[in-house]
Parts: C-alpha cells; structure tokens; sequence
C-alpha cells in the first residue's frame, strides 16, 4: 500500500472516531435531560458534562442571537432554574434523530431534528419536533459541546403524561428560583466590573 493511501486511510479512520465521539457527546446530553419518572430527575447536572467550559446555549424563542447563557456558571444557573422535581420543567423525554455531522480540523458541526416531550408545571404536556444544531470543538477531555441552538420547530399538547408501567416522579412545591436572563446577567457583570 502506498503511503499516500495509507495516509488517506488514516485521515478517513480518524473522521469517522471524531464524528462516533461527537454523536455519543449529544447523545450523552440528551441522555441526561431525560428524566421525571422512577425517581429519576430531568436535567441532571451531568448533563453540562458534554459541554464545553465556555460553552453557549441559545434557544430561539427564548435567547436572541448571541444573548444566551455562556460559561459554566451562566449555563449552570440557566439550568438549574428548569430542572429537577422542584423546578418549572420536572418532566422531559427528548432525543436527536436524522444527524449528521460536518468535521473541520479540531471543530465541527451537527445537525439534528430533535423529538421532545415536555410535562411543565401549571400546563399541559407538549410534544415537540425542533431543528437542534450543536458546535463542538475537540480539547483534552474530548469533543465537546461549545453552542447548543433550537433553531425553531413545531408541536402540539397533549391532555396528560401517560407513564406506563413507569411512575412519573412525585413532585415536591415548587422552589422559589428565578430564571438566568440576559438583562440581569448584564447588571451583574456592570456591578462586578463597579466594584
């Protein structure tokens, strides 16, 4: 074989572990959203395990272009005010269908429908279908997550949760937390930098 070949079929072999390692890291984070049944909680905190340090999360609707939470303490009070049984979001069944995945060097970018079902407190249960893009760079712990979008999507509710053979998790009153917001975010950082 010649060394160009080899060459050639070491580059095709490495893709294809960079692009199983970057589908199992939106795996593994769509894996630790799901919860709110058997004692399980929706949006583990492992969850933020796939993402990178400085990572983003904007989901239209909510984030306007470039305004979303950014960093592991923005990304983790973000999310600490959804999930679990005492937030506003205790019920989450969510997982990407129809990937695909573009490598470039040490970055890439996938693409994904994803296919959600969302039990809120105080409202009826909705069943989502979303565009998702996911950014990802590789570091010494692996690929991992820098920009997670929601793109836009469509859906409808439902009446109620049905569990099956599974118990929905008993959910405790609801805590008295507060959403991260782009607004407060800003008053935080003009008071840190005053002081």
């Amino acid at each position: 074989m010649s060394d160009s070949k080899l060459a050639e079929l070491e580059a095709r072999v490495r893709e294809l572990e960079d692009v199983r390692e970057i589908t199992d890291a939106a795996r593994k984070f769509n894996w630790h959203c799901c919860g709110g049944y058997n004692g399980v909680q929706a949006g583990r905190m492992e969850a933020l395990d796939s993402l990178a340090d400085d990572a983003t999360i904007e989901v239209k609707g909510l984030h306007e272009p470039g305004k979303g939470p950014k960093g592991r303490e923005q990304v983790t009070e973000y999310w600490d005010y959804f999930y679990g049984d005492a937030g506003p979001l205790p019920y989450v069944f969510q997982a990407a269908v129809s990937e695909f995945v573009e490598v470039t060097g040490d970055v890439a970018e996938s693409w994904c429908v994803m296919i959600g079902l969302f039990g809120f407190r105080g409202g009826k249960p909705a069943f989502n279908l979303a565009t998702r893009r996911n950014y990802y760079k590789r570091t010494d712990k692996g690929w991992k997550i820098t920009r997670t979008t929601i793109d836009g999507g469509l859906g409808f509710h439902v009446e109620e949760l049905a569990p099956g053979q599974h118990a929905l998790n008993e959910l405790p009153p609801m805590d008295d937390r507060k959403p991260w917001t782009w607004e407060a975010q800003q008053a935080k950082d003009a008071a840190k930098a005053g002081s």
